[in-house]
């Protein structure tokens, strides 16, 4: 499988770490995921989840009735998502490219915990809006969880003050003025991340959307579309 290549490797090697390290605590992901299942159509409501990773949130969706399908590009994140309890269809494929789906065969797609920060150029998020519209039916919707720019003016400080703590597990380096490189230092791994502002979004996105942009917390937004009739 072509395609995003340094994104696969990085989350390959961070597979095993991830859930321990990378992820929510469990009140705020149960917090984020009911603001997530309010903008999505009522169940039992297909709903293609992009980057599914290990699948943390596969149960809220399952007791909320919905049928998902999950994509990663990751072997090693789709191998432990495979064993959760209660298994949904997982397909290995990389998003940023053409899905192996029928048109309109979702109600909605959901792409969480930054899941789109890592775009492999500059027109990927437009094409993959272009995508996403193909497969979500008319009427259906797209919700993302995304950094903000705020997020990239708080590294920095950030990381000044972690700077003082010594090396630590993670470095976070700014590369330009929407960019920056993690990098797992255990797992000797790094990723680019490349953020949005609402306006890039709304472009991205285009005349198949209509989108909007609110505020998820301080450093983050929730970008909601919904699918062009």
């Amino acid at each position: 499988m072509s395609g995003n290549d340094p994104a696969r490797s990085f989350f390959d090697a961070i597979a095993g770490r991830y859930d321990r390290v990378y992820a929510l605590a469990g009140a705020e992901s149960r917090a984020r995921m009911e603001r997530v299942l309010r903008e999505l159509p009522a169940p039992p409501a297909r709903v293609l989840d992009l980057g599914v990773g290990t699948g943390r949130e596969l149960p809220a969706l399952l007791d909320a009735g919905y049928s998902p399908t999950g994509v990663d590009a990751s072997e090693e994140m789709i191998a432990r998502c495979a064993r959760r309890s209660r298994p949904v269809p997982l397909v290995l494929a990389d998003f940023w490219q053409r899905l192996p789906f029928e048109d309109a065969c979702f109600d909605a797609a959901v792409a969480l915990h930054g899941t789109l920060a890592h775009p492999p150029d500059a027109t990927a998020v437009a094409r993959l809006a272009g995508e996403i519209a193909r497969l979500v039916r008319p009427g259906g919707v797209w919700v993302s969880e995304t950094p903000a720019p705020a997020w990239l003016d708080r590294l920095e400080v950030l990381e000044a003050a972690r700077a003082t703590r010594g090396p630590g597990e993670a470095r976070i380096r700014r590369t330009g003025p929407r960019t920056c490189l993690y990098e797992d230092l255990v797992v000797g791994a790094s990723i680019e991340a490349c953020v949005l502002d609402a306006s890039d979004w709304r472009a991205a996105l285009g005349d198949a959307w209509s989108t909007r942009v609110e505020p998820l917390g301080e450093l983050e937004w929730l970008v909601v579309a919904h699918r062009s009739r």
